[in-house]
C-alpha cells in the first residue's frame, strides 16, 4: 500500500456571440470587381468558462459529426442569389464541401490510485469504465474512429511490491518511501535525500500504522493505537515503463465506431488499476501515435483525449510546464493533433489539481481542462464530456471542396455567411491562426499556399468559431473564383482593422 498522493504527487496527510453581418471590412483603394464592402464592428469574443462538468442530459441537444455539429458549408455557384452572395458573379466553380471525419486518440489513466471510491460507492475506475463503454456505444458517436491505450504500461513478471533492490532484479532499484521528519513536523512530504528537507529534518523511510490507520515515521515508534510503524512497501523503479514507443503503440488500434465498440469496451474491461502516473511519456506517445494517424489520414481530424486522476508522479519530463510543451509541439505541428484533458479528483484535490491539467489542455489548443469532482455523478459527467468533445473537435474545420474543373486558386476563395433573415457578409483571410482577429475572427488555411503547400482545410479563427456554433440560423458558403478579401492591420496610430483583397 502506497501513501495517498495530493495533486502535486506529494503525500500529505495529518502528522459567439459575434454578429457576422456587422463583421465588415473597410474598402481598400478602388472597387474592383468582386470586391466586398461592409461595416465595421462586431462583438468580442469571450472563451467559455470552465467546463464544472455538471451532469446533463449527455448528448441531447448534439447532432453526429460530419453532420449538424457544425453549419454544414456549400459553395454557391456562379450567379446563384441566395442571400444575394455579392461574389456570386465572379464565382465560376462549385462543389458540396463536409466538416472533416473525427479520429480520437485515447489515453487512459489506470494507475493504482483508480481504485479509490467516488461518492456513489464505485471506484473511479469502474464510473470511467461505464462512461467510455457509453460513449463508445452511443449512436451520436457513429462514424468517429478511435484508438485506445493507458498508462502505465507495465513490465511483465516484476511484483507489485519490494523490500530490497534484489526483488526487482533488473527492473530496480527498490523504491522506498521516504519523508522529511524533525521535531515539530505536522505533514509528510516526499523526499529522497537530506537536502530535500527544512533545517533540522532528516529524510527518513515512511511508514504505516497497520491497527492505527495512516502514515507515521520514525520507523518503529507508536502509533495511536499501541500498534507499531512499520514500512511501507517499496515500488520497483523500473517496473512501469517510460518509453515513449510503447505508449506510440495502441492497445485497440484505431477504427470506427460503432462497429468498434465491442473491442473498445472488451479491453477496458480487461484492464485493471495499477501502478504509478508517467504522464509525460504516456502524452507524448498520444501525439505521436495521433500525427502519425493523421499523417495517413489527411482528410480527417484527429485529436488526443487524454483522461487522468492524477499528477505526473515518474518518468521524465515530470514537471507540467514540460508535459504541457510536449501538447503544444503537437497543437503546433503540421499535421496538428489538440489536445483534449479530463482529470477526475477528489474534492481535496480538484482546486489543486485544476490549474496544472489546464496548463496541460492550454498547451494541447483545448483551452480549459475538464475536473470532474468525485462528489459528482463521475460517470454521467465524463460522458458530458466526452460527448463535448465529440463536437467541438471538429467544429469550424470543413474540407476545401475539389474543383470542378482545373485546380482551385487558393487566392480566389472565400468564406461567406448568410443569417436568417438572408442578410450575408464575407469573412476575411488570415494567414495563420497567430493572426486571428479576437474581434472580428477570420479563417485560414491549415497550411499557408504561399510556401507552395496546397491547402486541404479551411479553419475559422475562434471569434468567427463563437458564432457558427452559437446560431444555429447561419448558413456558411464557400465561394470559388473571386478575390480573397484579407483582413489586414495597418500599422495606423488607432491599429485599424481593414480588409483587402489578395
Amino acid at each position: 500500500m502506497a501513501p495517498r498522493r495530493n495533486a502535486r504527487g506529494h503525500a500529505v496527510v495529518a502528522l459567439t456571440a459575434l454578429a457576422m453581418a456587422a463583421l465588415g471590412c473597410a474598402k481598400v483603394g478602388r472597387t474592383t470587381p468582386g470586391e466586398v464592402t461592409g461595416t465595421a464592428g462586431g462583438a468580442g469574443f469571450d472563451a467559455a468558462p470552465r467546463d464544472t462538468a455538471v451532469a446533463t442530459d449527455a448528448g441531447a441537444a448534439e447532432q453526429p459529426p460530419g453532420r449538424d455539429a457544425a453549419p454544414e458549408i456549400h459553395v454557391v455557384p456562379d450567379g446563384a442569389t441566395s442571400g444575394n452572395p455579392p461574389d456570386a458573379a465572379c464565382a465560376t466553380q462549385s462543389a458540396s464541401a463536409q466538416s472533416l471525419p473525427l479520429d480520437l486518440f485515447m489515453m487512459v489513466d489506470s494507475s493504482g490510485s483508480m481504485t479509490e471510491k467516488t461518492s456513489a460507492g464505485t471506484t473511479k475506475w469502474a464510473a470511467v469504465q461505464a462512461a467510455m463503454r457509453a460513449f463508445f456505444n452511443d449512436p451520436m458517436s457513429a462514424g468517429i474512429s478511435v484508438g485506445l491505450q493507458y498508462f502505465p504500461l507495465i513490465q511483465p513478471n516484476v511484483g507489485t511490491t519490494c523490500a530490497s533492490n534484489a526483488n526487482c532484479g533488473n527492473f530496480g532499484p527498490c523504491d522506498l518511501y521516504r519523508t522529511c521528519f524533525g521535531i515539530g513536523t505536522t505533514q509528510i512530504v516526499l523526499c529522497t535525500a537530506n537536502s530535500d528537507c527544512k533545517t533540522g529534518e532528516s529524510c527518513v523511510q515512511l511508514g504505516q500504522c497497520p491497527v492505527s490507520g495512516g502514515s507515521c515515521a520514525p520507523l518503529g515508534v507508536y502509533c495511536p493505537l499501541g500498534d507499531t510503524c512499520v514500512p511501507y512497501d517499496g515500488y520497483c523503479h523500473g517496473r512501469d515503463r517510460c518509453d515513449i514507443a510503447a505508449y506510440a503503440t495502441p492497445a485497440v488500434p484505431f477504427a470506427m465506431l460503432t462497429g468498434a465498440a465491442s473491442s473498445l469496451t472488451a479491453s477496458l474491461s480487461d484492464r485493471q488499476p495499477d501502478g504509478r502516473t508517467p504522464t509525460g511519456p504516456a502524452l507524448a506517445g498520444a501525439v505521436q501515435a495521433a500525427r502519425t494517424h493523421a499523417t495517413a489520414t489527411p482528410d480527417h481530424k484527429v485529436a488526443v483525449v487524454l483522461v487522468t486522476d492524477g499528477l505526473p508522479t515518474e518518468c521524465t519530463p515530470l514537471d507540467i510546464p514540460a508535459i504541457a510543451a510536449l501538447a503544444a509541439d503537437g497543437a503546433a505541428g503540421t499535421p496538428a493533433v489538440p489536445t483534449f484533458v479530463i482529470g477526475v479528483f477528489g474534492p481535496d484535490e480538484a482546486a489543486t489539481a485544476a490549474p496544472n491539467l489546464d496548463a496541460l489542455a492550454r498547451g494541447g489548443g483545448t483551452g480549459s481542462a475538464v475536473v470532474i469532482d468525485t462528489s459528482q455523478d463521475v460517470t454521467k459527467a465524463l460522458q458530458a464530456a466526452l460527448n463535448r468533445i465529440r463536437t467541438t473537435a471538429v467544429a469550424c474545420t470543413y474540407q476545401i471542396p475539389p474543383a470542378t474543373t482545373g485546380a482551385i486558386d487558393f487566392h480566389k476563395v472565400n468564406v461567406q455567411v448568410s443569417g436568417a433573415g438572408g442578410a450575408s457578409s464575407t469573412v476575411g483571410y488570415v494567414n495563420a491562426k497567430a493572426s486571428c482577429d479576437p474581434n472580428r475572427g477570420g479563417w485560414y488555411y491549415d497550411v499557408d499556399p504561399a510556401t507552395g503547400q496546397t491547402p486541404s482545410t479551411i479553419i475559422a479563427c475562434d471569434a468567427t468559431c463563437a458564432q457558427f456554433r452559437n446560431d444555429a440560423s447561419v448558413r456558411v458558403d464557400i465561394v470559388l473564383g473571386c478575390q480573397t478579401i484579407v483582413i489586414t492591420l495597418e500599422d495606423a496610430p488607432l491599429a485599424r482593422n481593414t480588409c483587402r483583397s489578395l
